[in-house]
């Protein structure tokens, strides 16, 4: 895995993270901006992005590069669905797999209703958006709404108000980024990470932890613990 961010970002956090590679991405004034050469290899098997990438302008035409070219699969979250939502024309032209991880908020800005609107039928308008714009989507909520373009889809029923919190979607894209990279279908993989997510969660808060003291690094260690139960 490589981490691709500003030279200040990786600066902090590369002595936190020491397992990870990382590489510079150009930026101005903290935010980045489109490179000159070629932003994303042929080589890669996977791309997340929009954790942490912030609304400036400028960095809608990452996101709008990382669309037309990325011939992986990509998964969009975070402010990378902010931007989105005025470029979604785009989603139809690519070949590879996109996949977005929106929660209730960010789902109803990318279809243009309200949240009290999406909530009354999220099955459908899950369906609607994954078919009309051929793209995997996972509803992030109470329990978790997996569709594929194609509009076959299933709930995940793990994980708690525990991961009701900042950086919980940030470790399920992690997940979900390892998990498209195995040698399963993207289906496979996104119920696959959802469950994962959801359950470190649920074994944490059943061990050691409560709703209110569970934050995103302890989903992170609790990994390990969901793959114990399988032994």
């Amino acid at each position: 895995m490589t981490a691709r961010s500003t030279k200040q970002v990786i600066n902090r956090i590369s002595s936190q993270c020491l397992e990870a590679m990382y590489e510079e991405y150009p930026d101005q004034d903290g935010y980045l901006v489109v490179q000159n050469k070629p932003a994303f290899s042929d080589k890669l098997q996977a791309v997340a992005i929009g954790v942490g990438i912030g609304r400036n302008p400028n960095t809608a035409k990452v996101i709008k590069e990382a669309i037309e070219h990325v011939s992986c699969p990509l998964i969009v979250d975070a402010d990378g669905l902010y931007h989105l939502s005025q470029m979604q024309h785009v989603l139809k032209q690519r070949s590879s797999p996109t996949i977005i991880t929106p929660h209730t908020g960010e789902m109803a800005r990318l279809l243009g209703v309200s949240i009290e609107k999406l909530m009354q039928r999220p099955f459908h308008y899950a369906r609607e958006y994954a078919t009309t714009y051929q793209t995997y989507v996972i509803l992030k909520g109470r329990h978790t709404i997996i569709t594929s373009p194609t509009g076959e889809q299933a709930v995940n029923m793990t994980g708690n108000p525990g991961l009701a919190k900042g950086g919980s979607g940030d470790v399920l894209t992690g997940i979900i980024t390892a998990m498209v990279m195995q040698k399963m279908s993207i289906f496979q993989a996104l119920c696959n990470a959802c469950f994962v997510h959801g359950m470190s969660a649920d074994i944490l808060v059943a061990d050691n932890h409560t709703y209110y003291d569970l934050l995103a690094t302890d989903v992170i260690e609790g990994i390990a613990n969901v793959y114990r139960t399988f032994l």
